[in-house]
C-alpha cells in the first residue's frame, strides 16, 4: 500500500516588528571571532555591530 502523502507547507517568514530581515552570509571563523569580540567590548550583539557596520560602509560609499 502506497504511503499518503503528507501535507507539507512551505516556512513562513517571520514577521517582525522593527522590519528587519534574516541575512546568511558566510565569513571566516577569525572574523567571525572579531566580530563578537569587537561587539562584545561596546556592549552589542553581534548582528548589531554588523548592521552599524555595514551601513557605515555603505554610508561612505554614497559620499
Amino acid at each position: 500500500m502506497a504511503k499518503a502523502k503528507k501535507d507539507v507547507k512551505p516556512p513562513t517568514p517571520s514577521t517582525r516588528g522593527d522590519g528587519r530581515k534574516a541575512m546568511l552570509v558566510y565569513m571566516k571563523p577569525a572574523l567571525i571571532e572579531a566580530i563578537k569580540d569587537a561587539a562584545a567590548a561596546g556592549d552589542m550583539k553581534a548582528w548589531q555591530f554588523v548592521e552599524q557596520a555595514v551601513a557605515k560602509a555603505l554610508k561612505s560609499r554614497k559620499a
